[in-house]
Protein backbone atom coordinates (compact mmCIF):
# COMPACT_ATOMS: atom_id res chain seq x y z
CA UNK A 1 0.00 0.00 0.00
CA UNK A 2 1.47 3.59 -1.08
CA UNK A 3 2.07 5.73 2.03
CA UNK A 4 0.48 9.24 1.39
CA UNK A 5 2.44 12.38 2.31
CA UNK A 6 1.29 15.98 3.19
CA UNK A 7 3.64 18.28 3.09
CA UNK A 8 1.51 22.10 4.33
CA UNK A 9 4.44 24.29 4.51
CA UNK A 10 7.47 25.37 1.70
CA UNK A 11 10.42 22.83 2.06
CA UNK A 12 13.40 22.51 -0.36
CA UNK A 13 13.01 21.01 -3.51
CA UNK A 14 15.81 17.99 -2.79
CA UNK A 15 12.82 17.11 -0.03
CA UNK A 16 9.60 16.97 -2.31
CA UNK A 17 12.20 14.59 -4.98
CA UNK A 18 13.00 12.46 -1.98
CA UNK A 19 9.60 12.21 -0.71
CA UNK A 20 7.91 11.45 -3.91
CA UNK A 21 10.24 8.22 -3.88
CA UNK A 22 9.09 7.11 -0.79
CA UNK A 23 5.47 7.53 -1.04
CA UNK A 24 2.40 9.95 -3.28
CA UNK A 25 3.37 13.61 -2.06
CA UNK A 26 0.91 16.46 -2.13
CA UNK A 27 2.94 19.58 -1.84
CA UNK A 28 0.61 22.56 -0.90
CA UNK A 29 2.83 25.31 1.13
CA UNK A 30 0.12 27.42 1.75
CA UNK A 31 -2.25 25.42 3.31
CA UNK A 32 -3.67 27.43 6.07
CA UNK A 33 -4.84 25.82 9.57
CA UNK A 34 -8.44 25.79 9.23
CA UNK A 35 -8.02 23.55 5.64
CA UNK A 36 -6.02 20.90 6.97
CA UNK A 37 -9.22 19.13 8.68
CA UNK A 38 -10.46 18.42 4.98
CA UNK A 39 -7.29 18.08 3.34
CA UNK A 40 -5.17 15.37 5.52
CA UNK A 41 -8.13 13.37 6.04
CA UNK A 42 -6.91 9.98 3.73
CA UNK A 43 -2.91 10.88 4.23
CA UNK A 44 -0.50 8.71 6.74
CA UNK A 45 2.11 11.46 6.93
CA UNK A 46 1.88 14.99 7.51
CA UNK A 47 5.17 17.20 7.54
CA UNK A 48 4.45 21.07 8.60
CA UNK A 49 6.98 24.33 9.60
CA UNK A 50 4.77 26.82 10.71
CA UNK A 51 0.92 25.48 9.99
CA UNK A 52 -0.94 25.13 13.23
CA UNK A 53 -2.03 21.24 13.66
CA UNK A 54 -5.17 21.70 15.52
CA UNK A 55 -7.33 19.05 17.39
CA UNK A 56 -9.79 19.56 14.70
CA UNK A 57 -6.89 17.97 12.13
CA UNK A 58 -6.18 15.48 13.97
CA UNK A 59 -9.34 13.59 14.68
CA UNK A 60 -10.28 14.50 10.96
CA UNK A 61 -7.14 12.66 10.33
CA UNK A 62 -8.22 8.47 11.21
CA UNK A 63 -5.39 7.31 8.60
CA UNK A 64 -2.91 9.42 10.00
CA UNK A 65 0.10 7.86 11.49
CA UNK A 66 3.12 10.84 12.20
CA UNK A 67 3.39 14.55 12.61
CA UNK A 68 6.39 15.50 11.11
CA UNK A 69 7.75 19.36 12.30
CA UNK A 70 10.25 20.02 10.04
CA UNK A 71 11.86 22.35 12.76
CA UNK A 72 12.98 22.37 16.33
CA UNK A 73 10.14 23.69 18.39
CA UNK A 74 6.38 22.17 18.40
CA UNK A 75 4.51 24.10 19.83
CA UNK A 76 2.38 24.78 16.32
CA UNK A 77 0.94 20.79 17.04
CA UNK A 78 -1.62 19.59 19.77
CA UNK A 79 0.86 17.04 21.33
CA UNK A 80 -1.75 15.54 23.36
CA UNK A 81 -4.38 15.07 21.07
CA UNK A 82 -1.27 13.59 18.68
CA UNK A 83 -0.67 11.20 21.88
CA UNK A 84 -4.12 10.57 22.26
CA UNK A 85 -4.87 9.44 18.51
CA UNK A 86 -1.89 7.22 18.77
CA UNK A 87 0.27 9.86 16.20
CA UNK A 88 3.37 9.89 16.32
CA UNK A 89 5.37 13.53 16.86
CA UNK A 90 8.57 13.48 15.55
CA UNK A 91 10.95 17.01 15.00
CA UNK A 92 14.42 17.89 13.88
CA UNK A 93 16.03 19.28 16.55
CA UNK A 94 19.67 21.06 16.27
CA UNK A 95 19.30 21.15 13.14
CA UNK A 96 18.02 24.69 12.38
CA UNK A 97 20.69 25.84 15.54
CA UNK A 98 23.31 27.91 14.08
CA UNK A 99 20.82 30.11 12.00
CA UNK A 100 19.00 31.09 15.06
CA UNK A 101 22.76 31.64 16.62
CA UNK A 102 23.75 34.17 13.64
CA UNK A 103 20.85 35.96 14.07
CA UNK A 104 20.72 36.38 17.75
CA UNK A 105 24.66 37.88 17.47
CA UNK A 106 23.20 40.16 14.87
CA UNK A 107 20.48 41.71 16.29
CA UNK A 108 23.12 41.86 19.48
CA UNK A 109 25.51 43.78 17.55
CA UNK A 110 22.60 45.83 15.54
CA UNK A 111 21.25 46.95 19.29
CA UNK A 112 24.05 47.95 20.41
CA UNK A 113 25.16 49.72 17.33
CA UNK A 114 21.36 50.96 16.34
CA UNK A 115 22.56 50.38 12.84
CA UNK A 116 19.28 49.84 11.41
CA UNK A 117 18.60 53.84 12.65
CA UNK A 118 21.74 54.80 11.05
CA UNK A 119 20.67 53.29 8.03
CA UNK A 120 17.41 55.36 7.63
CA UNK A 121 18.77 58.28 8.79
CA UNK A 122 21.75 58.16 6.25
CA UNK A 123 18.81 57.29 3.80
CA UNK A 124 17.07 60.54 4.28
CA UNK A 125 20.32 62.07 3.63
CA UNK A 126 20.74 63.27 7.21
CA UNK A 127 25.02 62.43 8.42
CA UNK A 128 24.02 62.20 12.00
CA UNK A 129 27.48 60.66 13.40
CA UNK A 130 27.36 62.52 16.89
CA UNK A 131 23.98 60.69 17.65
CA UNK A 132 24.92 57.54 17.19
CA UNK A 133 28.36 57.32 19.04
CA UNK A 134 27.56 56.36 22.29
CA UNK A 135 26.72 52.64 21.75
CA UNK A 136 27.96 50.60 25.11
CA UNK A 137 30.00 48.22 23.05
CA UNK A 138 30.16 44.32 23.53
CA UNK A 139 33.59 43.50 24.64
CA UNK A 140 34.25 42.49 28.33
CA UNK A 141 30.13 42.83 28.64
CA UNK A 142 28.08 40.44 30.74
CA UNK A 143 26.15 38.30 28.38
CA UNK A 144 23.12 36.19 29.84
CA UNK A 145 21.63 33.33 28.60
CA UNK A 146 18.09 31.55 29.34
CA UNK A 147 18.50 27.98 28.83
CA UNK A 148 21.97 26.21 27.61
CA UNK A 149 20.43 24.04 24.94
CA UNK A 150 22.13 23.91 21.08
CA UNK A 151 21.41 27.54 20.36
CA UNK A 152 22.54 29.01 23.77
CA UNK A 153 25.62 27.13 23.56
CA UNK A 154 26.40 28.33 20.13
CA UNK A 155 25.34 31.87 21.14
CA UNK A 156 27.83 31.56 24.12
CA UNK A 157 30.69 30.41 22.00
CA UNK A 158 30.26 33.65 19.71
CA UNK A 159 29.78 36.02 22.75
CA UNK A 160 33.39 34.64 23.66
CA UNK A 161 34.33 35.46 20.40
CA UNK A 162 33.71 39.02 20.87
CA UNK A 163 35.30 39.15 24.54
CA UNK A 164 31.93 38.73 26.55
CA UNK A 165 31.51 36.80 29.49
CA UNK A 166 28.88 34.34 29.67
CA UNK A 167 26.39 33.64 32.24
CA UNK A 168 23.03 31.11 32.09
CA UNK A 169 20.15 30.34 33.86
CA UNK A 170 19.10 26.40 33.10
CA UNK A 171 17.79 24.64 36.58
CA UNK A 172 18.51 21.37 34.49
CA UNK A 173 22.40 22.04 33.68
CA UNK A 174 24.98 21.95 36.87
CA UNK A 175 27.68 24.21 37.03
CA UNK A 176 30.10 21.32 36.19
CA UNK A 177 28.58 20.84 32.76
CA UNK A 178 29.01 24.63 31.91
CA UNK A 179 32.63 24.56 33.29
CA UNK A 180 33.89 23.43 29.54
CA UNK A 181 32.03 26.18 28.10
CA UNK A 182 33.64 28.46 30.45
CA UNK A 183 30.34 29.74 31.76
CA UNK A 184 28.87 30.86 35.20
CA UNK A 185 25.45 29.08 36.31
CA UNK A 186 23.17 31.24 37.77
CA UNK A 187 20.46 29.93 40.27
CA UNK A 188 17.89 32.22 39.63
CA UNK A 189 16.24 34.27 36.57
CA UNK A 190 16.63 37.71 38.53
CA UNK A 191 20.31 37.39 39.49
CA UNK A 192 21.04 36.53 35.59
CA UNK A 193 19.26 39.68 34.51
CA UNK A 194 20.72 41.96 37.28
CA UNK A 195 24.66 40.64 36.14
CA UNK A 196 23.80 41.00 32.35
CA UNK A 197 24.20 43.62 30.20
CA UNK A 198 22.70 41.30 27.30
CA UNK A 199 20.00 39.16 27.78
CA UNK A 200 18.91 35.93 25.14
CA UNK A 201 16.52 33.48 25.59
CA UNK A 202 16.34 30.45 24.44
CA UNK A 203 13.88 27.98 25.95
CA UNK A 204 10.78 26.01 25.05
CA UNK A 205 7.41 27.35 25.63
CA UNK A 206 5.41 25.83 28.46
CA UNK A 207 2.79 26.88 31.13
CA UNK A 208 5.57 27.28 33.23
CA UNK A 209 7.99 29.59 30.93
CA UNK A 210 4.88 31.94 29.16
CA UNK A 211 5.28 35.49 30.24
CA UNK A 212 8.07 34.56 32.37
CA UNK A 213 9.95 37.51 31.18
CA UNK A 214 7.44 40.25 32.43
CA UNK A 215 6.73 43.56 33.79
CA UNK A 216 8.28 42.61 37.00
CA UNK A 217 11.66 40.69 35.56
CA UNK A 218 12.33 43.07 33.03
CA UNK A 219 12.28 45.94 36.54
CA UNK A 220 15.71 44.12 37.47
CA UNK A 221 17.28 44.28 34.37
CA UNK A 222 20.19 46.59 33.92
CA UNK A 223 19.21 50.20 32.51
CA UNK A 224 19.89 50.13 29.05
CA UNK A 225 20.49 46.64 28.67
CA UNK A 226 19.82 44.72 25.74
CA UNK A 227 17.22 41.70 25.56
CA UNK A 228 16.78 39.65 22.71
CA UNK A 229 14.11 36.91 22.09
CA UNK A 230 14.59 34.40 18.89
CA UNK A 231 12.67 31.76 21.23
CA UNK A 232 9.22 31.62 20.99
CA UNK A 233 6.90 34.98 21.29
CA UNK A 234 4.74 33.82 24.58
CA UNK A 235 7.49 33.73 26.61
CA UNK A 236 7.52 37.49 26.67
CA UNK A 237 4.84 39.39 27.99
CA UNK A 238 4.37 42.21 25.26
CA UNK A 239 2.37 44.51 26.91
CA UNK A 240 4.75 45.70 28.98
CA UNK A 241 7.62 46.24 26.69
CA UNK A 242 6.03 49.89 25.47
CA UNK A 243 6.18 51.11 29.38
CA UNK A 244 9.64 49.58 30.09
CA UNK A 245 11.27 50.71 26.87
CA UNK A 246 10.77 54.17 28.15
CA UNK A 247 11.14 53.66 32.20
CA UNK A 248 14.84 51.62 31.65
CA UNK A 249 16.21 52.16 28.86
CA UNK A 250 16.22 48.83 27.27
CA UNK A 251 17.03 47.91 23.85
CA UNK A 252 14.32 44.99 22.75
CA UNK A 253 15.19 42.75 19.92
CA UNK A 254 12.55 40.19 18.93
CA UNK A 255 12.49 37.93 16.04
CA UNK A 256 9.27 36.16 17.50
CA UNK A 257 5.62 37.33 18.96
CA UNK A 258 2.88 36.31 20.49
CA UNK A 259 -0.02 35.72 17.47
CA UNK A 260 2.18 35.95 15.02
CA UNK A 261 0.56 35.61 11.41
CA UNK A 262 -0.53 32.78 10.46
CA UNK A 263 1.11 32.42 7.11
CA UNK A 264 4.05 34.20 5.32
CA UNK A 265 1.83 37.04 3.62
CA UNK A 266 -0.34 38.20 6.40
CA UNK A 267 -0.40 41.62 7.70
CA UNK A 268 1.77 42.24 10.86
CA UNK A 269 -0.80 43.77 13.27
CA UNK A 270 1.53 44.87 15.93
CA UNK A 271 2.64 48.33 14.59
CA UNK A 272 2.33 49.83 18.12
CA UNK A 273 4.46 47.59 19.46
CA UNK A 274 6.80 47.37 16.93
CA UNK A 275 7.46 51.24 17.57
CA UNK A 276 9.28 50.58 21.01
CA UNK A 277 11.53 47.57 19.62
CA UNK A 278 14.84 48.60 18.51
CA UNK A 279 15.29 46.04 15.87
CA UNK A 280 12.25 43.28 14.75
CA UNK A 281 12.71 40.39 12.15
CA UNK A 282 9.79 38.01 11.13
CA UNK A 283 10.81 34.79 13.13
CA UNK A 284 13.55 34.34 10.58
CA UNK A 285 15.18 32.99 13.13
CA UNK A 286 16.27 29.25 11.80
CA UNK A 287 15.19 30.64 7.75
CA UNK A 288 18.54 30.17 5.96
CA UNK A 289 19.07 28.05 2.83
CA UNK A 290 21.93 25.89 5.32
CA UNK A 291 19.04 25.35 7.72
CA UNK A 292 16.38 24.46 5.61
CA UNK A 293 18.56 21.97 4.11
CA UNK A 294 19.72 20.08 7.16
CA UNK A 295 15.87 20.18 8.38
CA UNK A 296 14.87 18.91 4.92
CA UNK A 297 17.48 15.87 5.13
CA UNK A 298 16.74 15.02 8.72
CA UNK A 299 13.03 15.01 7.27
CA UNK A 300 13.28 12.58 4.64
CA UNK A 301 15.36 10.34 6.77
CA UNK A 302 12.32 10.29 9.77
CA UNK A 303 9.94 9.38 6.82
CA UNK A 304 12.20 6.49 5.82
CA UNK A 305 13.03 5.52 9.04
CA UNK A 306 9.08 4.70 10.06
CA UNK A 307 8.58 3.12 6.43
CA UNK A 308 11.18 0.57 7.40
CA UNK A 309 9.43 -0.29 10.53
CA UNK A 310 11.90 1.81 12.74
CA UNK A 311 11.42 4.38 15.41
CA UNK A 312 12.19 7.23 14.98
CA UNK A 313 13.01 10.12 17.41
CA UNK A 314 9.50 10.81 19.16
CA UNK A 315 8.63 13.70 21.15
CA UNK A 316 5.35 12.14 22.36
CA UNK A 317 5.37 8.30 22.19
CA UNK A 318 7.83 5.69 22.84
CA UNK A 319 5.55 2.75 22.09
CA UNK A 320 7.69 0.34 19.27
CA UNK A 321 4.63 -1.76 19.08
CA UNK A 322 2.21 0.93 17.94
CA UNK A 323 4.24 0.48 14.68
CA UNK A 324 2.28 -2.64 14.10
Amino acid sequence: MTTKIFVADKVAEFVQKSLNKLGEVLYRPTTKAQELPELIQDYNILVVRSTRVTEDTIKSATDLKMIIRAGAGTDNIDIPKATEHGVFVCNCPGTNSSAVAELVIGHMICADRLIHQTTETLKKGTWCKTKFQGSMGLRGRNLGIVSLGYIGKLVAKAAQGLGMVVYAYDPRKTQEIMDPWKITKMETLTELVEISDVVTVHTVLTEKTKHMFNEEIFKRFKNGAIFINAARGGIVDHTCLPKIVKEKGLKISLDVYEDEPSTTSEEFPQTELAKSITTLTPHIGASTKQASEAVGEMTVEIVQTFLNEKLPPMVNIKNRELLK
